[in-house]
């Protein structure tokens, strides 16, 4: 019953944080005397992040995995 409550607890804030988030400002100028917020230099390398990402949880798991075997 301790494991539901906390898996509610966990989609309850991940709930609150999808529906306040706030959209993107769009790259390039917001037009008029407002100028638009720059483009993110971490959003040229998102899919080399998510693969390093990938290679970290799996060698993770084989060293959490093998721990558990000896």
């Amino acid at each position: 019953m301790k494991h539901l409550y906390k898996l509610l607890f966990f989609f309850a804030i991940l709930f609150y944080n999808i529906v306040n988030a706030q959209p993107p400002t769009p790259p390039g100028g917001g037009g008029g005397v407002t100028p638009g917020a720059p483009a993110s230099p971490i959003d040229d390398y998102i899919i080399y992040l998510a693969i390093v990402a990938i290679f970290v949880i799996y060698f993770t798991y084989k060293k959490s995995n093998r721990l558990v075997k000896n």
